[in-house]
């Protein structure tokens, strides 16, 4: 017995007899010092000792070296039940070959590197790394949602260019990744979101989204008590778009004359506010236009209830139909779920945080090809 490896070890009734190296590797010997177990099936406690055999566990590394244990699987025969029980150890779980702790060190490396990466630092197969990975997953992930109250749905691309959308389901309210479905079409979404238990879904109030038409419908069938609100960021994205048309067509080509005008203009310094002003001298119209895209964003910001929204953003589409032909038509169109911001001023702005950090994931797992490999990486980098 050797104290001190005793006590850095920390397993429960084991202690070190025999410390060796094997193949440049530290082996630690193990004995058990409790002479019995209780039966799994029947709680009595027996010694009736059957059979031992050894067996190889790897463990956390050392000192950069890898640790394995050397461990007797102890057999034992139950007088009460009549059969014989092989010892559970509460360090590995039944029929693993590395601890629980090196598996858990395995897990969130994976989650912050690639499956390639951690074999060749663990000098262990991508198939091994891969099943301690789905093994611990299944530990952590949730099958069901935590009743979240407001929710963001949104998509990406899995492929730059590509229109193989996955679409991401997440909670505003802790930032939690809730689902990840392998399709854009609304009754796939459907389908999956309806999973969860109905008093999971009519416990959602709001979810925002960006004006897809698909997701109406998503959330008129899953989300029944839930307020469809659209983003006030996509919302401000087609007002730039018409904004951006009508400086190309007015001819303004100064420089950074596109950032100057769609840039909230509080944000602007004041160098840059000077700049903007000689760029709207040269055009009333686009002067104008500027001044109606601010006083858009101005209601988003000053406006605290669904009723006075509606009434100014109404108001603003009567002055604003000439200047922003496109952006007032969707937004007349859709004028209800973006006045529904003001029931709790949700935005999809954690989602857009949410695929950021997607994108830099699959930028460090090399690309994935099995998509639920893929899906059950994304779960893990965002489980709390």
């Amino acid at each position: 017995m050797d104290f001190h490896l005793d006590t850095l070890l920390k397993l429960p009734y084991a202690t070190v007899e025999i410390c060796s190296y094997m193949d440049e590797n530290v082996c630690l010997q193990i004995r058990f010092i409790n002479d019995g177990i209780s039966c799994p099936d029947c709680g009595k406690y027996t010694d009736e000792l059957n059979q031992v055999r050894s067996v190889l566990v790897r463990d956390l590394p050392v000192f950069g070296q890898q640790v394995y244990l050397k461990i007797p699987r102890r057999q034992f025969y139950c007088k009460s039940c009549q059969r014989y029980r092989t010892e559970r150890l509460e360090f590995m779980d039944w029929e693993r070959r590395h601890t629980r702790r090196y598996e858990l060190y395995v897990y969130e490396h994976v989650k912050n590197s690639s499956i390639a990466q951690v074999s060749r630092e663990e000098k262990l197969s991508q198939g091994e790394i891969q099943g301690i990975f789905d093994h611990q997953i299944q530990r952590f992930k949730k099958k069901e949602w935590d009743q979240p109250r407001r929710l963001s749905i949104d998509e990406f691309s899995l492929h730059k260019g590509h229109k193989d959308f996955v679409t991401t389901v997440g909670d505003i309210d802790s930032g939690e990744l809730l689902s990840v479905i392998d399709s854009h079409r609304q009754q796939d979404i459907i389908k999956v979101l309806m999973e969860q238990p109905v008093e999971v879904r009519k416990a959602v109030t709001e979810v925002s989204v960006d004006m897809w038409g698909g997701f109406a419908k998503v959330i008129k069938e899953v989300f029944t008590n839930a307020s469809l609100v659209y983003d006030r960021f996509h919302v401000m994205k087609i007002l730039n778009i018409d904004l951006n048309k009508l400086r190309k067509k007015i001819g303004i080509k100064d420089k950074h004359s596109k950032y100057l005008l769609l840039k909230n203009f509080e944000d602007l310094d004041k160098e840059q506010k000077i700049h903007l002003a000689k760029i709207l001298q040269k055009s009333p119209c686009l002067k104008i236009a500027h001044e109606l895209k601010e006083e858009f964003r101005a209601i988003y910001e000053k406006h605290q209830t669904v009723k006075s929204g509606w009434r100014k953003m109404n108001k603003w589409l009567k002055t604003a139909r000439i200047l922003f032909p496109d952006a007032s038509q969707t937004i007349e169109s859709h004028l209800d779920g973006i006045c529904n911001y003001f029931i709790s001023r949700a935005t999809s702005g954690v989602m857009e945080g949410i695929n950021t950090r997607i994108k830099l994931i699959m930028r460090q797992g090399y690309g994935f090809y099995n998509f639920e490999n893929f899906k059950n990486r994304l779960l893990a980098c965002f489980l709390h």
